[in-house]
């Protein structure tokens, strides 16, 4: 199974996506986990990435913290 960790930097003042980095590691076994605020959540929702990201993987730990 492979690792995947996307970085998201938000600009919240000016409403800006300022880079979106994924890395892969595939030498670890680890389920899917979306650990984040609320806010985040919400940011992840408006940016449409909720699908791209939670669709892949139906029955994994997605939510808020």
């Amino acid at each position: 199974m492979k690792k995947y960790t996307l970085t998201i930097i938000y600009d919240d003042k000016t409403g800006e996506l300022e880079s979106l980095k994924e890395t892969v590691d595939e030498e670890r076994n680890h389920p899917l986990s979306v650990t984040a605020s609320a806010y985040v959540m919400q940011k992840i929702d408006d940016a449409h990435l909720i699908a791209e990201l939670c669709v892949p993987f139906p029955g994994e730990c997605i939510g808020e913290s």
